[in-house]
């Protein structure tokens, strides 16, 4: 596994990008830029863009000193591309933020600062609402099936053992199966008050993936007839994801999510893939967070911790950047 680089391959994938097309954003035509470009409309008149860069890491995967500078570079050669009204840039940044000496990342001001020491403009702010959570398990597939479930801990080993004992069985059910993860994912969101996505959410992900080459699969647990639980990964680079999950609360006992994920893995390692982003975990040492429980279930799979530096956002109209600021605060407070 590259033990100091969080994959990010996915975000840049044809696939992906037409997926995130689908949702109302628009790729941004930018020949030579050499990086894909999104954007999408803030409402009033105005919009944002979007990218992931790379080369911001040094060896040890740490932002190097001069991220800033790299970021307000990479800014300056996308403006000619931008349209007149967008507000800033937001830049997803896979490498690892900045530690103090406790080892925790530097408070967000701090970073700031640091970011903007090395840039002319200082108009890099870090993002108040991440689009993807910075923290995350990141799996080491190397050594085949065997080696990967060596990793899982005790618990793990028992949810399994379990699962079978129950007689739960997992199928790899690909596109076909999005009705029945569909009716998971419905339920799940309604147990833990999230926003709920429509069935077309998932089919337009499947089928960017089958026009333009990402290898997805989603696979059910199955209690007798029932679906218990379901779950979606891509695959490409090399690497793999676990995109989205969902689960009966009537059939618990039947171990569903421990099943898949275990399958999923073991999958992934006979194809020679490297790791699997478990994609979303809490911050360490963070118990009472909303995340705390979905943390402990993916600890159990042997995962190494890392944190990214998430997003930042380069901003060019500032008294629109704020408006924007106070609103995503504003939502926030209401979840």
């Amino acid at each position: 596994m590259k033990t100091n680089v969080v994959p990010i391959d996915l975000y840049r994938h044809p696939a992906w990008l037409a997926w995130k097309e689908a949702q109302g954003w628009r790729r941004l035509s930018a020949p030579g830029l050499g990086f894909p470009v999104l954007l999408r409309p803030l409402g009033a008149g105005h919009s944002m863009a979007y990218a992931a860069p790379t080369g911001l890491a040094g060896q040890d995967g740490t932002m190097s000193e001069d991220a800033g500078a790299i970021l307000e570079r990479l800014s300056q050669r996308a403006l000619p591309f931008l349209p007149r009204d967008c507000a800033f840039i937001r830049w997803e940044v896979a490498a690892k933020p900045w530690l103090n000496s406790d080892g925790w990342p530097l408070d967000p001001r701090l970073q700031e600062l640091r970011m903007n020491a090395s840039t002319a403009t200082r108009s890099l702010r870090k993002t108040v609402a991440e689009q993807i959570c910075p923290d995350t398990k990141l799996v080491d597939l190397e050594g085949g099936e065997e080696a990967v479930r060596a990793r899982f801990d005790e618990r793990t080993r028992y949810s399994l053992r379990l699962a079978e004992r129950r007689g739960t069985m997992v199928e790899s059910a690909g596109a076909d199966g999005i009705g029945a993860f569909h009716s998971l994912h419905a339920a799940t969101s309604r147990r833990h008050r999230l926003p709920c996505h429509g069935v077309e959410y998932f089919r337009a992900l499947f089928e960017a993936g089958e026009t333009w080459g990402l290898d997805l699969d989603l696979y059910l647990a199955w209690s007798g007839a029932r679906p218990a639980a379901g779950a979606i990964f891509a695959r490409t680079g090399g690497d793999a994801w676990y995109l989205f999950a969902a689960s009966s609360s009537d059939l618990r006992s039947a171990a569903g999510p421990t099943a898949i994920l275990a399958r999923a893995l073991s999958d992934c390692a006979e194809r020679g893939l490297g790791s699997m982003d478990l994609l979303g975990v809490g911050p360490a040492g963070a118990k009472d967070h909303p995340l705390s429980g979905l943390t402990r279930f993916k600890a159990g799979f042997g995962g190494r911790r890392c944190a990214r530096a998430g997003a930042w956002d380069f901003v060019l109209k500032p008294p629109v950047y704020a408006r924007c600021v106070l609103a995503s605060l504003a939502k926030e407070l209401k979840r």
